[in-house]
């Protein structure tokens, strides 16, 4: 049996959305299909790298 899919009301900024939605057409994905693999792909990094993202706040930018 196929996971359930549940709604969920998320506001970006207009910008983000334009590059999120160029990205998805050129990995011919729906806007929805790009952002749920973008979610587990980062969901993904962190299990595999937790010390990287112990942390950090969102937003923040690391200093070389």
């Amino acid at each position: 049996m196929p996971e359930r899919k549940v709604a969920l009301l998320l506001r970006i900024s207009q910008g983000l959305k334009g590059r999120l939605a160029d990205l998805a057409k050129r990995e011919h994905r729906s806007l929805n299909q790009q952002i749920e693999f973008l979610l587990e792909q980062a969901l993904s990094d962190v299990v595999k790298n937790p010390q990287n993202n112990q942390q950090r706040a969102p937003g923040s930018s690391e200093k070389s």
